[in-house]
């Protein structure tokens, strides 16, 4: 019906008489669109036998309307008219951001046959496609499609919003930023729905189309905006390279700034102002098609959710610029496509963020095994695999904190150096590892901290409460290493005898301290004769020998 449309303008206080007594032609040709004035008229023909039976509403884009009159012309040249308010015309709303006002005379068919020609007033109308997607049609097919549309948009804010609800609980937990970001897109695209397909007025019937028209423009600037920086956090770093990610933030910022600047909170608008604001998108929409592809080519696997997701929206969103800028009338159809591939993207790009959070919880646990592996390596004794020096300091300091250990105890391999000289150092390594082995088994913390040189940490306090004493469960130990170093190194001919220092731990105790007197005690054990244990010092004569084993 639009390619039959025409178009005039006048002062808000003409009437339609008024109109048509000037004898000003109405424009019909291809630039009736770009009509200005603070009254815009439209003549639509009355075709009755092309229309149903049953009354007649005309129909279009009901984004910043406020008053407006509709009025049928007889074939007598009788005008029946119908004037409605802002607040009336934002109650004829109807699905997916059009308005509904009945054609006076067509619920009497008897005047509904008379009828020639619609003309309607639109005051200050704000976007061109209330004018341009102006039709004639059934009001009794819309009203039955009102409720079976309000619940698809109603399924679709639904399926938009539950993975708002997964991100908000995976936020909590991994903040991860790239999830808030997606929150962003997510709430816009809801709310951009809500309001543009109509179902702002089930919930909120009093608001006006002004405001439900700045909602629907700020949701998709603030929507396409965050995009851009979900699109920079979201994939793998070092897939965009780091000029085009500084291009991609300024045209994300782009749509937002310039809605600022045109779109002013109090309805002020022009139809300038809202070109100024679609093209704002077309650098974004280029930019990231480019990205996509650069980071796919780079590698990226994260990429693909959105070259999935993003693809059908922008090529939507471009067909939705060029009937904004009034570059051609379009097919309003194309709209509930753009509905339904907001939801779908929102969807993939749950799927994308939920890969994404597998593949970084992964690398974070690898990082984590890796750490952990490093963190062994370097307090472990690569030959005896027992902790080494730089573990036993800091178990040591943690003991001062903890006191689980009371004494501390160097054993010493007796002549070691002379098991090297005499049967060669890889018969040396074996009786290391022996003794590492056999360490490792006792309930202690157990450190190879020099050459032959091994310390104990050591509770002297049993389970039961009793307390036992540090030389008779060493001696046990000794004897043990004795006795596996005779049965797994037998190409030593000599039994190997050990020498042991003991000293005991206080609170204030400090490292070097302890470690002292336990060196003055070994350093003892050994001039009193080797294969000794003593836990006192000399002065007051207390040493033991390892039962059952001869001193070396």
């Amino acid at each position: 019906m639009s390619d039959r449309l025409c178009t005039q303008s006048s002062a808000t206080d003409v009437s339609l008489t008024t109109l048509l007594k000037s004898g000003k032609p109405f424009d019909c040709s291809s630039d009736k669109y770009a009509v200005e004035g603070p009254r815009v008229w439209v003549k639509l023909p009355f075709l009755a036998d092309t229309l149903p039976a049953g009354i007649v509403e005309v129909q279009g884009d009901n984004n910043g309307l406020t008053t407006m009159q509709v009025h049928a012309q007889l074939d007598d040249g009788r005008i029946l008219s119908s004037d409605f308010s802002k607040r009336q015309v934002a109650k004829h709303w109807r699905s997916k951001g059009s308005f509904g006002l009945p054609v006076p005379g067509t619920d009497n068919a008897a005047l509904r046959d008379r009828i020639q020609t619609v003309y309607v007033a639109i005051d200050h109308p704000k976007v061109a496609s209330s004018i341009s997607l102006m039709q004639l049609a059934s009001k009794e097919r819309w009203d039955a499609m009102t409720l079976p549309l309000s619940i698809m948009f109603a399924l679709l804010c639904g399926m938009a919003i539950m993975p708002l609800i997964y991100n908000i609980f995976f936020y909590a937990a991994m903040r991860y930023n790239f999830m808030l970001w997606h929150s962003v897109m997510i709430s816009a695209t809801v709310c951009y729905t809500f309001s543009s397909s109509g179902l702002i007025f089930l919930v909120f019937p009093e608001i006006s189309l002004v405001t439900k028209m700045m909602l629907n423009y700020w949701t998709l600037a603030i929507g396409v905006g965050a995009g851009g920086f979900f699109l920079l956090r979201f994939v793998e770093p070092g897939k965009i390279a780091p000029w085009l990610q500084r291009l991609i933030t300024v045209t994300a910022l782009l749509p937002v700034l310039v809605t600022a600047s045109v779109l002013r909170i109090d309805g002020g608008y022009n139809m300038d102002a809202r070109n100024y604001y679609h093209a704002s998108f077309l650098p974004v929409f280029f930019v990231v098609l480019y990205a996509m592809g650069h980071a796919a080519r780079r590698g990226s696997r994260a990429i693909w959710f959105q070259i999935a997701g993003w693809t059908p929206i922008i090529l939507f969103s471009l067909d939705r610029v060029a009937r904004g800028l009034d570059l051609y009338i379009g097919w309003p159809i194309l709209d509930y496509g753009l509905y339904f591939m907001l939801v779908l993207e929102t969807i993939i790009l749950a799927l994308g963020v939920a890969h994404r959070i597998l593949r970084l919880r992964q690398q974070h646990e690898q990082t984590l095994r890796h750490q952990a592996e490093l963190t062994v390596l370097a307090e472990t004794d690569g030959l005896t695999l027992l902790n080494n020096r730089r573990a036993f300091d800091r178990e040591f300091e943690r003991n001062q904190q903890e006191m689980r250990y009371s004494h501390l105890a160097i054993i010493d391999i007796d002549f070691f150096k002379r098991i090297n000289d005499r049967y060669g150092h890889e018969i040396g390594d074996t009786v290391l590892r022996v003794v590492g082995s056999k360490l490792n088994e006792t309930p202690y913390f157990a450190a190879r901290i020099g050459g032959e040189e091994f310390t104990l940490l050591m509770q002297m306090q049993g389970s039961d409460g009793r307390k036992k004493y540090p030389a008779n469960v060493v001696t046990d130990i000794c004897q043990t290493l004795i006795q596996a170093v005779n049965d797994q190194v037998p190409e030593i001919r000599e039994t190997v005898t050990f020498s042991v220092g003991i000293a005991s731990i206080s609170r204030r105790a400090s490292l070097r301290s302890v470690m002292a007197t336990a060196d003055r005690r070994l350093y003892d054990a050994k001039r009193n004769g080797r294969n000794q244990i003593v836990w006192v010092d000399m002065s007051e004569t207390r040493t033991e020998k390892p039962a059952g084993t001869a001193s070396a």
